[in-house]
């Protein structure tokens, strides 16, 4: 017997309720977050602010939900503080408001406890899904690259070469700065005739290991995250 399987066992019934409908409400917690970031919306707050259950006020779901399991009314603290004893759950209070999140070994015993596998492991190789989605936009960008305030959030401190430093970086994207010639326009936004002026661009492209990288796991990409188009890449052209 494992030792999640081992930790719910120890549980009693009031105690695995609690556990069951905190861990439902976590996993709603992290799905939501699974969404946000496919929308290019992906937080920049650590896991453990945005996993927390409130347990106070008017609109908190879990309460609700053990109300509705007979349990809530009488001995949730009692309940709530077993949980943390074992482990399972940390407990503390924001502005007067308490929360409980639940930790990995929490989250283990219920998975263990309620007959839910495991989430697979991703490979070494395998990028999450927002920034999978980020070297996408590059590849779709063309050789001349992807504007540099398009790419999402702090992606470049994970993908772009110079954040070495930054844990989890991986030098597949490159800064790439190009001088354009243009022609000034006036307040109204009509062109200054005869007059021209220039400004520096910068884009970001594949490093040799990025575009490596996209070419050999492509296809598992796009069987891993289906709804974003990550087209083939042609020859590398030198600009």
């Amino acid at each position: 017997m494992g030792k999640a399987q081992q930790a719910w066992n120890e549980l009693n019934t009031r105690q695995r309720i609690y556990l069951e409908v905190l861990y439902q409400e976590d996993d709603g917690l992290a799905e939501e977050q699974r969404h946000l970031g496919a929308r290019g919306r992906f937080t920049r707050a650590p896991a453990r602010m945005w996993r927390r259950i409130v347990l106070s006020g008017r609109d908190a779901q879990a309460p609700r939900a053990l109300k509705s399991r007979g349990v809530w009314e009488s001995g949730a603290g009692s309940t709530l503080t077993a949980l943390a004893d074992r482990g399972l759950i940390e407990l503390g209070t924001d502005s007067g408001a308490s929360f409980a999140l639940l930790t990995r070994t929490g989250r283990a015993a219920a998975r263990a406890g309620l007959g839910i596998p495991s989430a697979p492991r991703k490979g070494p190789w395998e990028l999450s899904e927002w920034l999978w989605r980020e070297m996408a936009k590059v590849a779709r960008s063309g050789e001349g690259g992807l504007p540099t305030k398009e790419l999402f959030g702090s992606a470049h401190l994970y993908l772009v070469t110079g954040y070495d430093m930054h844990r989890g970086n991986r030098p597949y994207l490159d800064t790439h700065k190009q001088t354009i010639t243009y022609t000034p326009r006036d307040f109204n936004g009509q062109p200054h005739t005869g007059s021209s002026a220039t400004r520096t661009v910068s884009h970001y492209r594949f490093t040799a290991e990025g575009r490596a990288h996209y070419v050999e796991h492509v296809a598992e990409y796009r069987e891993l995250y289906p709804e974003i188009a990550a087209p083939d890449l042609g020859p590398t052209v030198e600009l």
